[in-house]
């Protein structure tokens, strides 16, 4: 079988992916005239440096991928996120929007009223998920939380990064690792403390080891401190405590980042019982 030369592929196999790809978008708009749609816009920061504001557009029929904003060489206020929102909204029609779905960040409060303001039909939502993750930020900066989440990322990094380390942890855990804090999403710290938590017998095993008092590990300053976290019972105690309380937002959090659902009908009921 010969396979299609070069200018075959950018030119009619091409043309025709996006005439495939036209034909999705049409499906779309069809449903986007009938049930209406809303506009979701996540904005996320690449490792270069770069901010790009990615502009999407939900319906019962599903997302579908706009268009892509390089925002690196421009502030992001509200009045520029107004412009980008009324762009969009003028872009699909403004009797088709319902909605536009950002986070919490203060310039899109600022321009999401400033959109309810020039469109009766359209409302600005935060993201739920964005909210929650926020509520997890609040409750991990005040004490004992914020010391046992910064207990809690000492002993995981001083563990992960010595492969020696690691691989005698993964002898008395079975194999398992401890979950990788996140820099940004504070629910990855409860997720941290909850897998710090389920090997708490095997990390107390480790640590009163022949082989862990043998190793080099044990006589480090930083191994040292580490031994004296896993076998504090202050520490446990508040690790504890902090699943107690981030337990219940958990759960909300899965059920509204998920995709099994619609999570809507169940969203406030759920805050509820996280309450």
């Amino acid at each position: 079988m010969k396979p299609p030369t070069y200018h075959e592929i950018r030119g009619p196999y091409l043309n025709k992916e996006v005439e495939e790809t036209n034909k999705i978008v049409e499906e779309h708009k069809v449903v986007w005239n009938k049930y209406g749609c809303s506009i979701m816009m996540d904005k996320w920061t690449a490792r270069t440096g770069k901010m790009i504001i990615n502009v999407l557009v939900n319906s019962p029929r599903g997302s579908l991928f706009l268009e892509s904003i390089d925002a690196s060489d421009s502030s992001t206020d509200h009045i520029k996120m107004f412009t980008l929102f009324q762009n969009t909204i003028e872009k699909i029609g403004p009797s088709k929007v319902v909605q536009v779905v950002t986070d919490n960040a203060s310039e899109n409060k600022k321009a999401g009223g400033m959109i309810e303001g020039a469109y009766k039909n359209v409302y600005w939502t935060p993201c739920a998920a964005h909210c929650i993750n926020l509520m997890f930020g609040d409750i991990f900066r005040e004490k004992p939380f914020s010391t046992v989440f910064g207990q809690g990322v000492r002993l995981h990094s001083y563990i992960s990064q010595r492969p020696l380390l690691l691989n005698m942890m993964r002898r008395f855990t079975m194999q398992k690792n401890l979950v990788k804090p996140g820099k940004t999403r504070f629910a990855t710290a409860f997720l941290t403390l909850h897998s710090i938590h389920c090997q708490k017998n095997n990390l107390r095993k480790m640590v009163t080891s022949e082989e862990w008092s043998k190793s080099k590990f044990a006589k480090e300053s930083a191994g040292k401190e580490v031994a004296r976290i896993i076998l504090s019972y202050s520490f446990w105690n508040n690790v504890l405590h902090a699943l107690k309380i981030g337990g219940p937002l958990v759960k909300v959090l899965r059920l509204v980042d998920g995709e099994q659902k619609p999570p809507m009908g169940y969203l406030y009921e759920a805050m509820d019982r996280a309450k």
